[in-house]
């Protein structure tokens, strides 16, 4: 991948804090200080301490949510903010004279009879209406029909599958009337056979395991054949007493790709501290400072003493959102009964095999899911959403989804194989390096190892770098990460106690100059 170098020398010690936001319902427009910074929920969003911040969240038919917040230095804080919905007066009319003229029987719902003719051109293909929630039918000389009630709940979408062939989904226009058929078509293609290539392996020291995309594994120096080409394909080397390391090959036809890796030796840890959070009901999605870590009941170490926001959240119940305090060599509890959602708003709980797809609600980026448990969508507005699941190798899985008010949907996504292909970054790395070297390293305060060093798998965006050393200021930084890019991140890190005035000269210049060479040396030998 290309590089970029960041160089920034802050003022001595951190000058900022961060906020989360979070609304009920969420998807909510936030401004902070006047300006937009997104919709709820938000993390990691970067304010100047020790003044007020006003805070404004808005969404269509609710009253707005205004107020103020303001932080320490490198602290974090949380608002949470409950929306009112604005409730329309209905006018009144004169009552309506009942009329004189006999009124028919309304027939009952669903009493009225329609069809959906499915057209195909495989049989023994299984078509489904709205997933297989509205019927079910499979193809036998061409077609085959489903049964559905004119004045039932209208059908969406269609679904055409078999195995061996791409599977087709389409939009349904229009109900039938009493008595009709509608025509839907859908045209199968044989998925083609993928082509094959290697990924060879090495490293320093040798005997490392490696993983390739989270299943098999060899000891290192190996060669992983059969690998399907076309697409990117993780893999992993882990030693014990250095630190792992991930990376991406990309595979071409009839080709062998290269990963060549020198390990890190595990460092020294620092005096961090931890939260063991705990949950009733259990199986809440945990997030410290805007990022997934685990399940509730869980441990999360490493956190770097002071204030950080934590986010919880369980389909069918109100977030949770707040700010705790961790202590050096200490763990802190935190202990939360969730409240039941309010019936302003509903949930979805989504699950996927394979697990770790990317998931989309509404076209919007929300994580991976989870492997053996749901990834919890709440505070959702009453309405129709999309849900979509993407993973490598596999056909995109799409759903258009109901959430009415107070309820909890259960989506169970089981993606199909598809035809390989390229598949975008959605990570980059970071390289940084310190002068002096050895500086502790924390990316959005959690401790990472000693400088120098390289991080992978940074999800995009823009994140906070923290390098501390004993007898030197905190130097605190924004960098962005890139997807497939390395950022790179070098500084000079000034003494605590200043030192005498001397005149300046060329030199003053090498410490930051060195730190770019090592900075620019690692990249080159990573490319390598």
């Amino acid at each position: 991948p290309t590089s970029t170098q960041v160089v920034v020398t802050t003022p001595v010690g951190p000058q900022v804090g961060w906020v989360t936001i979070a609304s009920t319902p969420s998807g909510a427009s936030v401004t902070l200080d006047g300006r937009s910074v997104g919709v709820t929920p938000v993390a990691g969003l970067e304010v100047a301490s020790g003044t007020s911040h006003p805070v404004r969240i808005s969404m269509s038919g609710y009253e707005p949510y205004q107020t103020s917040v303001s932080v320490s230095p490198g602290e974090q804080a949380a608002v949470d903010g409950t929306l009112t919905q604005i409730v329309t007066p209905v006018p009144t009319t004169e009552p309506t004279k009942e009329p004189t003229v006999p009124v028919t029987p309304v027939q009952p719902i669903g009493s009225d009879k329609g069809w959906f003719r499915v057209h195909c051109n495989v049989d023994g293909a299984q078509a489904l209406l709205d997933n297989g929630a509205a019927g079910t039918c499979t193809i036998a000389q061409g077609t085959c029909s489903i049964e559905v009630a004119t004045t039932g709940t209208p059908v969406s979408s269609f679904t055409v599958t078999k195995s061996g062939y791409q599977t087709y989904t389409n939009t349904v226009s229009r109900m039938p009337s009493k008595g009709e058929t509608v025509d839907l078509y859908a045209t199968l293609n044989p998925v083609p056979v993928p082509t094959y290539g290697s990924i060879q392996v090495t490293s320093n020291p040798s005997g490392a395991v490696a993983t390739l995309d989270g299943g098999s594994w060899q000891y290192t120096p190996c060669t992983f054949t059969s690998v399907i080409a076309g697409s990117s394909h993780t893999v992993q080397v882990s030693l014990s007493g250095y630190q792992p390391y991930t990376t991406t090959a990309y595979v071409a036809g009839g080709q062998t790709a290269y990963v060549s890796i020198s390990l890190v030796p595990n460092p020294p840890y620092p005096n961090t501290g931890s939260l063991n959070v705990a949950t009733s009901p259990k199986g809440a999605d945990i997030y410290i400072d805007g990022r997934y870590v685990a399940q509730s009941p869980s441990v999360i170490p490493g956190l770097v003493p002071g204030s950080h926001s934590v986010r919880l959240h369980k389909a069918g119940y109100d977030e949770y959102v707040n700010t705790v305090t961790v202590y050096s060599g200490q763990q802190t509890q935190v202990s939360v009964t969730m409240s039941p959602q309010y019936s302003s708003v509903g949930s979805i709980e989504v699950s996927s095999v394979p697990a770790g797809s990317s998931l989309y609600l509404d076209g919007n980026y929300m994580g991976l899911t989870p492997s053996g448990d749901y990834f919890d969508l709440t505070s959702l507005v009453p309405g129709s959403h999309t849900v979509l699941l993407r993973h490598t190798n596999y056909q995109d899985y799409f759903q258009n989804v109901y959430v009415g008010g107070g309820k909890v949907v259960t989506v169970k996504a089981v993606l199909t194989p598809g035809v390989p292909g390229p598949t975008p970054y959605i990570t980059g790395q970071i390289v940084a390096a310190s002068v002096p070297a050895g500086a502790e390293f924390l990316l959005d305060n959690v401790y990472k190892g000693i400088t120098p060093l390289t991080l992978s798998d940074i999800p995009l965006g823009s994140h906070v770098v923290t390098m501390k050393e004993a007898g030197y200021s905190d130097n605190v930084q924004i960098v962005t990460v890139v997807g497939g890019q390395s950022t790179a991140v070098a500084t000079t890190l000034t003494q605590a106690t200043p030192a005498p005035t001397a005149t300046k000269s060329p030199m003053t210049v090498v410490p930051v100059v060195g730190a770019i060479v090592l900075v620019g040396a690692v990249l080159l030998l990573k490319r390598r």
